[in-house]
């Protein structure tokens, strides 16, 4: 069930579900060891097995660790009403399903906490957060390492609360001429659509009802001291604060920024943005509060063909689609007139932002939207703005238009003769609007990276207290095209986002002469908060009687054999090596606040009472019989060697600053993945 918060802000508090296991017949090993005791080898034995089954030679400074133990001090300082938790995050989490918990203590706002976390190698850069009690996020970005962390760097980048604008311009000078305006590519494509001899790219167009939308422009008449009008908007020079930039940076590491066209990293999640909560609920509508104006600055330009896209906006009353179908409802929306709100080259010029650089954070023009009134029939009237405040309530739209020509002073003149022009067209944050043009060639390469055919072609959240619209113009799908930040008078985005706890993966060869699959024994283990870590048992391929150290729990415990865990008492039988046979054991177990998997003395470990010797973590210069992995590792299948199911394991057993993510990389068929919890 969706929660819409009015507190003067949108939220959304998510759930998540837990699927269990079906547990067939237990399956034998077929291949059973015949001798599983006197494994005990020497040291030259052991080095002469790693050689033959790794083929390598690992480096003596190998300790085996992807993670590094820290501690760091939070400042429960952000300008919430509310303060409930303090987190430390992997990434920022707005639209973000990859952002992971690594440490967790509850707390009240002005309290500091210690929270001592275990970071992956992958990240130098981390999040911290403060939660409310609506579990919507406050972030300030710092470094592995840092010794203290706050959000008054954070807090003194502008915010909605404290947000005041410049005296506008008369609002009876900024005038929309019908003379002035022009059909849309929408709009020409249709009524060309069914007429003898057109393109057959244009039929999805065919009786699609978008006859009569129009583009308006400004009369670039009536400005001030303060605000200028031209190329048909309203707008101001602005500039970038050290501390906005920084908290951009950390809003955005993880969608798209300086990484969103690089290929190499991983792209937005379709699921989220089509599933966010603003799209869910408004289908990406703002939402006006009635209270001040409402402003749009572009803060990250990225599409190379950018200087030839602008962004429109729209509004209506949502009593307008009240006894309306779905079917009418969108007809209502492709006739609202778009006004033009900013001109993307005059901004990217303004910000020195070319292809070389592009990715940077900047800042330089703030774009002031005008009120028309109620505008549903606005037909060949001319118009002149109201004023600058939007009703209360009033919903309000954007699209995206790019088109590959420069404009000339006849619009109609151009319309016609590039409507056919396969890389122009007018995309829409409702995706319900995209139908047509997602069918369209330069369009559909979207389609084959997973956009359907009406997913918004727009992602919109809150982050600290500001709301963000992000655009996807073309094919890449990295919603990074151009972003805006946008103020004023909104209500609130921001929405209650709930976050997985990262997973430490631990994989154990239990004989000393080993084939190196490393899923003798794997046992996963989360940090749900300063006093608490989950256990999970996942798996056992061993054949040895097994049991576990330094978990010393109810149903995890130092006298319960590993295979009795799941119910088997034959050892031969492969426990989820194989196949997902059976259910994984966890129970939570209360630390210590300073507690660390990385200390060698608190780490869990495997006792073979078969052999008679322990299995720790394999320490520096040691073979890899104990490995720590910082994530939701996807293990290796039954026999195939580590190496194998992971094909950068040895350069980095080689090399250990190296190929430190290696475990990112599975090779597909080789692995069991992650257990779905």
């Amino acid at each position: 069930m969706k929660k819409l918060f009015l507190f003067a802000a949108i939220g959304l508090v998510l759930s998540s579900c837990t699927k269990g296991f079906d547990v067939p017949e237990p399956t034998p090993d077929p291949t059973p060891d015949p001798t599983p005791t006197n494994n005990k080898a020497t040291q030259e034995e052991i080095n002469a097995n790693v050689a033959k089954v790794f083929g390598t030679t690992f480096s003596s400074d190998q300790d085996w660790s992807s993670t590094t133990k820290y501690t760091v001090s939070i400042a429960a300082d952000a300008p919430m009403s509310d303060i409930v938790k303090v987190q430390i995050l992997t990434e920022a989490p707005y639209l973000n399903e990859d952002a992971r918990v690594l440490n967790e203590a509850t707390t009240s706002k002005g309290q500091s906490v210690s929270l001592t976390y275990d970071c992956p190698v992958e990240y130098t850069e981390l999040v911290a957060a403060c939660v409310d009690s609506k579990g919507v996020y406050y972030v300030a970005g710092f470094k592995a390492g840092d010794a203290q962390v706050n959000f008054q760097k954070a807090a003194q980048a502008r915010t909605r609360a404290a947000y005041t604008l410049p005296t506008p311009p008369t609002a009876a000078n900024l005038k929309m001429q019908y003379a002035n305006s022009y059909p849309t590519y929408n709009a020409i494509r249709t009524q060309k659509a069914g007429q003898t001899g057109e393109n057959n790219n244009i039929k999805p167009w065919l009786n699609s009802g978008w006859e009569n939308e129009r583009i308006w422009m400004l009369n670039n008449e009536g400005g001030n001291d303060s605000w200028n009008v031209a190329n048909s908007t309203v707008f101001r020079s602005v500039s970038i604060t050290p501390e906005e930039k920084s908290g951009l940076e950390t809003i955005f590491a993880a969608l798209g920024g300086k990484n969103a066209s690089d290929t190499n990293h991983k792209a937005i999640n379709l699921t989220t943005i089509r599933n966010s909560p603003v799209y869910e609920l408004t289908k990406n509508y703002l939402i006006s509060d009635g209270k001040a104006p409402i402003t749009v600055t572009p803060v990250l330009m990225l599409s190379t063909e950018i200087a030839n896209s602008n962004l429109y906006y729209y509004y209506f009353d949502p009593a307008d689609l009240n006894d309306k179908t779905e079917e009418q409802q969108i007809a209502f929306l492709k006739s609202l007139p778009k006004f033009k709100c900013v001109d993307c080259a005059q901004t990217k010029t303004a910000g020195g932002i070319d292809n070389n650089n592009k990715g940077v954070f900047f800042k330089a023009h703030e774009y002031l939207l005008p009120y028309y009134g109620d505008i549903k029939n606005i037909g060949t009237s001319d118009v002149a703005a109201q004023g600058f405040i939007f009703p209360e309530g009033t919903r309000i739209g954007f699209m995206l238009r790019k088109a590959m020509e420069d404009e000339p002073d006849s619009h109609n003149g151009y319309v016609n003769k590039s409507y056919d022009k396969t890389n122009n067209g007018e995309v829409y944050a409702d995706g319900r609007l995209n139908q047509q043009v997602n069918q369209f060639p330069n369009f559909t390469s979207a389609i084959a990276k997973g956009m359907k055919l009406d997913d918004p072609r727009a992602a919109i959240f809150g982050a600290n207290q500001k709301a963000y619209l992000m655009f996807e113009e073309g094919v890449d799908v990295n919603y990074a095209d151009i972003v805006v930040e946008i103020q004023g008078g909104l209500v609130e985005v921001d929405a209650a986002q709930q976050i997985n706890n990262n997973v430490y993966t631990f994989c154990f060869e239990d004989r000393d002469l080993g084939d190196y699959d490393m899923n003798d024994v794997v046992i996963k283990a989360e940090r749900l908060n300063i006093s608490q870590v989950k256990y999970t048992v996942v798996a056992c391929g061993a054949y040895d009687e097994l049991y576990l150290r330094n978990i010393n729990g109810q149903t995890l415990n130092t006298t319960t054999e590993i295979h009795a865990l799941f119910g088997v008492t034959n050892l031969s039988t492969f426990i989820n090596t194989q196949s997902k046979n059976y259910e994984p054991v966890s129970e939570i177990i209360t630390v210590d606040p300073s507690f660390s998997f990385t200390d060698f003395s608190k780490q869990v470990y495997i006792y073979n009472k078969t052999q008679n010797y322990d299995v720790k973590m394999s320490q520096k210069g040691e073979d890899p019989h104990g490995i720590m992995i910082p994530s939701d590792f996807a293990y290796p299948r039954e026999k195939v060697c580590i190496k194998d199911a992971y094909t950068q394991f040895n350069s980095w057993g080689e090399n250990p600053i190296t190929s430190t993510d290696w475990y990112l990389t599975p090779v597909e068929g080789k692995v069991m993945n992650a257990f779905t919890k």
